[in-house]
Order: structure tokens, then C-alpha cells, then sequence
């Protein structure tokens, strides 16, 4: 599967996430997933596994039935949540 800047951006909005927060997460700059998500560039296709890797973590499956489409698995999202919980609230220290 290829996936999409659209994808991408749907996939955020899904998982109430930033560009930013998707480019720290898998170490690029804010710029490459805004520039992916606009249409104005390809990043380097190990990149892109890395957002695909990412969303799917955090929950999201990337679906090829009649079209391309996502779909925001609960039960991956609140397992992803939990975990992530105890990090979180200690960086925040």
C-alpha cells in the first residue's frame, strides 16, 4: 500500500495529533510532514514508514477495500494511551 499525504492528515485527525507531534515522535522535522500532507513533496520512503509505523501504533489501520480509506482502532488507541500514560506524565515533571 502507498500511503498518502491525505492519509496522513486524516490519520492525525483521528488521533488528535499536531504535525509536530507526529514529527517528534518518528524524528523529522514538522516541515517534512507538512510538506507530505500538502502534496509538495515525497519523503524518503523510509520516512514514510515510519509515519505509517507510527499512526499504527498509536491505532490507526490504513484500509484498501473499494478505495483508500482509515479507520481509528479503539482498543489499539486506548492500550497505545495507557502505556504512553506513565511517560508522559513523567516527562512532564
Amino acid at each position: 500500500m502507498k500511503l498518502s499525504g491525505r492519509q496522513v492528515t486524516a490519520a492525525r485527525d483521528l488521533l488528535g495529533i499536531t504535525q509536530a507531534e507526529l514529527g517528534a515522535a518518528i524524528g523529522v522535522a514538522m516541515q517534512t510532514i507538512f510538506r507530505f500532507e500538502a502534496g509538495l513533496g515525497a519523503p524518503r520512503p523510509s520516512t514514510v514508514t515510519k509515519i505509517q509505523a507510527e499512526l499504527e501504533r498509536r491505532g490507526i489501520e490504513f484500509t484498501n477495500g473499494t478505495g483508500i480509506g482509515i479507520r481509528l482502532n479503539y482498543a489499539k488507541a486506548a492500550e497505545y494511551a495507557r502505556l504512553s500514560a506513565p511517560a508522559q506524565s513523567k516527562s512532564d515533571r
